[in-house]
Parts: structure tokens; sequence; C-alpha cells
């Protein structure tokens, strides 16, 4: 769950990734179109949960904020196995199909099987919306896609999956209870979110509307980073994606105490390592991993 409220100060830097990191993002981003794997992991959340619990307390409402993320995956054993030893979080079956995850007893995420063979896994994040009709007319006039239309997802309010303008996926809610209010993200709990893309100019203008953001800026040193804030608060980063093969897709960041401990431990659980740490890259504090179905998501250290 993205709880966390951010400084403008705090916005994480644009990443340099190196030619083997990008070889290796390609395998990961272009292996299905999230999209798909959106689709799936809502629509079952709808088929088989009857109810979930609130996102926040009510009257609590923080539109633009990523409130939640869905884990898509076709093994949900080895996926809770993996997420429970290296960020100590915990797992609570719903159904033979969803689970939700807590670390210290709080909601961090959910986890639902997708049952496709050979289908990889994926991180899904979801984004409070004040009025869904409203924003779903929107998206569709700044020529995004509906992919899965909204349905009602009792405790939890309205959920629908769309397509930006350049096909990134992510989901929307309508919080029926409010939503989770802004705080610092503790370690092995979600710290930021960013959608990688091939034309920000357009990626901007598409949020700008469906979503009412605006565009700020942040320089250290030579680079400039540039993300979305709604209401004053910083909510989203946007990167120009580091090679032209890697589709389209929002990349979640998880806050970690130690980035090559972090690393380690993710690698003898049986994930894999897409980026290493590095001084080049933000002094070595950020790693690119995917969990053992395939999932990718990005780990840094974080200590302002």
């Amino acid at each position: 769950m993205s709880s966390e409220s951010f400084s403008k100060s705090n916005v994480p830097l644009q990443l340099l990734w190196s030619v083997l990191a990008v070889a290796r993002l390609i395998k990961l981003f272009y292996r299905i179109p999230l999209f798909l794997a959106a689709a799936v992991v809502i629509t079952g959340c709808a088929a088989i949960l009857p109810k979930v619990p609130p996102l926040g307390s009510e009257g609590t409402s923080l539109p633009g904020k990523v409130v939640w993320h869905d884990l898509v995956t076709p093994d949900m054993d080895k996926a809770k196995n993996f997420y429970a030893g290296l960020f100590d979080w915990s797992f609570e079956e719903l159904s033979d199909g969803y689970a939700l995850a807590r670390h210290n007893g709080r909601l961090v995420a959910g986890v639902a099987k997708l049952d496709r063979s050979g289908r990889s896994s994926n991180w899904l994040p979801l984004v409070s919306v004040p009025d869904m009709d409203r924003l779903l007319t929107e998206a569709t006039v700044a020529g995004g896609k509906i992919i899965l239309k909204p349905f009602d997802l009792p405790s939890r309010g309205r959920v629908a999956v769309l397509r930006d303008l350049q096909g990134a996926a992510f989901g929307v809610v309508q919080s029926s209870h409010g939503d989770p209010a802004d705080r610092k993200a503790d370690v092995n709990e979600w710290l930021w979110n960013e959608v990688w893309t091939d034309d920000v100019p357009s990626a901007v203008t598409f949020y700008q509307t469906v979503g009412g953001y605006r565009l700020a800026e942040k320089t250290v040193g030579d680079i400039q980073y540039r993300f979305l804030e709604r209401d004053g608060q910083p909510r989203v980063g946007l990167l120009d994606k580091p090679s032209p093969h890697i589709g389209n897709t929002w990349v979640a960041y998880i806050r970690v105490a130690d980035v090559d401990a972090t690393v380690n431990k993710a690698k003898a659980l049986g994930g894999n390592l897409l980026m290493a740490p590095t001084v080049t890259v933000r002094n070595g504090t950020v790693a690119v991993i995917a969990d053992p179905n395939g999932a990718g998501f990005v780990v840094q250290e974080w200590n302002k």
C-alpha cells in the first residue's frame, strides 16, 4: 500500500541504467502485456472475494494517491514464501485464489492467482479517484482505454482498470470507506511509484487531464526529475523508459534498510537480480528485483 507522504525534496531521482540492466529489464517488462494481467487479477478479485477490508478511514479522500497494490501470480505459495522471507510480510487467506499481505499488522497488498500457463507475474497499482464515472469519461476522451469496466467490491468501493495513452496499465478505485492517510513509509513498505514511458510529455498531458495532477520538477546535480503532484503532494514519478523494447508500465518502489542485504536475501529466496546496486545509480542505494514468478519491483534505501 502506498501510504507515505513525501516532501518535494524526498522524491527519488531518475535512474541511470546500464546496458546489462536494460537487457534484463526487457525480459521482465516485455514478456506479458501488463493490461492482461491487470484484467485477470481484478476480475478474479470480483469473482472470489465477497468482502475485503476497507482501505482507510471514513471521510479520508486523497485523489491521485496510489492506495493499493495487487500482485497477480501463477504460484501463490511461491510468491508468499518469497515476500514473507524478504520483507517479513504475513498473509491472510481470503479464498483459494486471493490473500492479503500485512506488515506489522498493517495491510500492504493483495495476492491473486493467475491460473494461466506460461504467464508471468506482475504488480498492479490502484489509484484513488473521487468520481469514477467522470474519470472514465475523461480517460476515454484523452485517448486512454478501459480494460475492465467498473464493478463494486464490497467494503472496498468501485474498481476499474485502464490503459493510459501510451498503454501503461493501472487500476483506479473510488473508495467506499476512505483512503489510507499519508505517512512516511516504514522499511519493507511501499515507498514510491513511477510511470516508465516513451513519451513523457504525452503522459503528463494525459494524467493532468485524467487524474487532476500538476507537473513538478526537481533538479539535483545534472539530473532533472519530473513527477506528478495532487493537492500539493508528490504522487507519481515520470521516467523516459530505458529501452524502446520495454513496454510502457507503472513501476513500484519498496523501502529497504540495506539494499545489498536485500539483494542477497532475494537471490537466496529464488528471486532474480535485474539491476545490481552501483555507485553510478543513486550511490548504490537502488536495485531492481524480480520475484520467483517474474514480478518486478525496485528496492531503495531511504533515510530522509
